[in-house]
């Protein structure tokens, strides 16, 4: 699939619009670097004034600061087809749990505030589950890496600590699943074009049902019902590289489901959608990805040092990070790659492991990693036909997130000169 060009260097910020992964590295590594080097935190009032200056250096008018950030709230295409009610309830909350006197148009300073609050939480959460260690090496996953890595460098006091991989739903999909999945989006799901929230705790959507996010779902599932109704059993991280490694060399499950069913796994199967995944099936499409995301993975001599690395990311059923885990199994030298996921309910995965934890996401602490953030991957885009998956947003809420950059940088301080 072709994705668009890179962009030159813009230390001002990133240009709205179609971007690539490494735009969204690159920014992320900047804002981080930016935030350790200033001599301390900001107060709410010093933090708004580097927004204005932050507009000024974007070229833009610098009256309005208030009416741009409550803009920037609205996330215009930034969320995925399942995130915008969910968004709109929790920010709501935020905001009369901070005291915003007017939920509809909270000032500049009240919006610091409110982010301060949310970084308090990520901090805190962050240096409880992730305490920095010279012998491994973090590696926050996608576009949530965002606030998670500079607030984690923070804590360290150096940026060098980790890096940003990413990846998403989109990426595991081949171009005619993509072409297909996303065209039969509403026939498929329904007007919403999303499923109920279903028990693993989050909806389902077109790009959910690629053969890979598929099969991984099922294959984490499966393992994790296990460890949990069998606790002094085998560890979910065991169990699951066993069906993993089985299902990229034999095809075990996927045999199943050709033959079995289900090929389309969420909403109405059509038969053109169960075409595109058996031919996914017939043509290796999972053992692919496998096996490139395995090479892809900074583990090699000369990448981050050759340490071991933690995958850090947020959500529900960890398909992700499982999927990365399972792929650096698979290669000859069996690197050393472990995973923390914040999830909802970090209970139902069994006993911890050594490759495997979980660690608790409250709904603050999704709310602040999962939304307003400098880019986006764009399922908006894809469900149009473009060929990029990256996007970075609109200037408002680009200052936004600059603003609530400051005052994680702030939460982060606090929290690390607390313990």
């Amino acid at each position: 699939m072709t994705d668009v060009e890179p962009r030159p260097q813009d230390t001002a910020g990133p240009a709205p619009g179609p971007a690539t992964a490494a735009d969204l590295i690159r920014h992320i590594d900047a804002v981080s670097a930016r935030l350790l080097r200033l001599d301390g935190p900001l107060d709410a009032d010093a933090a708004v004034d580097d927004t204005l200056r932050h507009a000024r250096a974007l070229g833009l008018p610098s009256g309005d600061l208030a009416g741009r950030l409550r803009r920037g709230l609205a996330q215009r295409g930034s969320l995925g087809p399942d995130e915008s009610a969910e968004y709109r309830r929790n920010l709501r909350a935020l905001l009369d749990a901070t005291g915003v006197v007017d939920p509809a148009r909270p000032t500049p300073r009240e919006l610091y505030a409110a982010f301060h609050h949310m970084g308090r939480e990520v901090a805190a959460r962050l240096a409880d589950a992730l305490p920095a260690r010279d012998d491994r090496r973090a590696v926050f996953l996608g576009t949530d890496a965002e606030f998670l890595k500079p607030c984690y460098d923070l804590l360290a006091g150096t940026t060098s600590a980790s890096e940003v991989f990413y990846l998403s739903r989109l990426t595991l999909l081949s171009d005619a699943e993509r072409a297909v999945l996303s065209r039969t989006s509403r026939e498929v799901f329904g007007p919403r074009e999303v499923t109920a929230r279903g028990a693993a705790g989050r909806h389902r959507a077109w790009m959910d049902n690629g053969l890979v996010a598929s099969q991984l779902a099922r294959l984490v599932t499966s393992a994790r019902e296990e460890a949990h109704r069998a606790p002094e059993g085998p560890l979910f991280e065991e169990l699951f590289l066993q069906r993993f490694t089985d299902e990229a060399v034999h095809g075990t499950d996927q045999a199943h489901r050709r033959a079995h069913g289900p090929l389309t796994l969420y909403g109405t199967p059509l038969p053109e959608t169960d075409a595109v995944l058996r031919d996914s099936i017939d043509s290796g499409l999972f053992t692919r990805v496998c096996d490139a995301l395995g090479r892809c993975l900074p583990t090699g001599p000369g990448r981050s040092g050759a340490r071991p690395l933690t995958l850090i990311d947020i959500g529900a059923n960890g398909t992700q990070p499982a999927l990365l885990m399972g792929a650096a199994h698979l290669l000859p030298a069996r690197p050393d790659v472990s995973v923390c996921l914040f999830t909802p309910h970090p209970d139902r995965w069994g006993r911890p492991g050594r490759r495997f934890r979980t660690a608790r996401a409250t709904a603050l602490f999704a709310l602040a990693v999962e939304t307003v953030k400098s880019f986006a991957t764009d399922y908006a885009g894809a469900a149009r036909g473009a060929t990029h998956t990256v996007l970075a947003v609109d200037h408002d809420q680009l200052l936004l997130a600059h603003l609530k950059h400051l005052a994680f940088h702030r939460a982060a301080w606090e929290v690390r000169a607390a313990r």
